[in-house]
């Protein structure tokens, strides 16, 4: 399993143009797609627009990523290479319960960058304690962990709450579990907020 994480720098202004656009052009065109496993886009409280893609494999993220690259640059071409993109296969990972992706369906999105990761070991240790605490947590939807394709020392997590607050008591129980077990990798938030697109295999 894959994901991608594009950041465009300075754009949450405009996601409420884009949405419908994407909503009706790129959400049915990337559901149709062999792989594809979640979507969600969203403006981010640090007034950034976030987009995630999950794949089930490297192929089929690599056919995704060429489908998205031609719609974005027909459909939305100012948005059509990111700021910054995070391309990192997924280890450890749990989802509550499916989610549908219906028009009105919205999850507090919790997206953090991870630096200083070393072999397994402890970290791996770690990723288990809290992801067993952040599933036993109210208000949990999903949460995934993954390690960069381009740097082995690199990862990030994309954290799926009912709510602004369930996300960020999950998140300081972890930061909490990182520091006792942990204590030289180094997590920042990278992006939060409420999803404004959502669409789940």
């Amino acid at each position: 399993m894959y994901i991608v994480i594009g950041r465009y720098a300075g754009a949450a202004g405009k996601i409420a143009e884009a949405a419908p656009k994407v909503q009706q052009g790129l959400v049915p065109l990337i559901k149709e797609q062999p792989g594809f496993l979640g979507y969600a886009a969203l403006a981010s409280e640090q007034g950034e627009i976030v987009a995630f893609f999950i794949w089930k494999t490297a192929e089929t993220m690599a056919l995704g990523r060429d489908k998205v690259r031609s719609w974005l640059a027909n459909n939305l071409p100012e948005e059509a290479e990111p700021t910054e993109r995070f391309i990192g296969e997924v280890g450890l990972h749990a989802i509550a319960e499916p989610q549908s992706g219906g028009p009105g369906q919205s999850l507090y999105c919790l997206i953090r960058r991870v630096e200083n990761l070393s072999a397994e070991g402890p970290q791996s240790e770690a990723r288990k304690a809290m992801l067993a605490a952040a599933q036993k947590a109210p208000g949990f939807r999903g949460l995934y962990y993954a390690r960069s394709t381009d740097d082995l020392t690199r990862g990030a997590s994309i954290l799926l709450c009912d709510t602004r607050e369930h996300a960020a008591a999950i998140h300081e129980e972890a930061m909490v579990i990182s520091k006792q077990m942990q204590p030289d990798v180094t997590i920042r938030v990278m992006a939060s907020g409420e999803s404004t697109i959502l669409a789940m295999a």
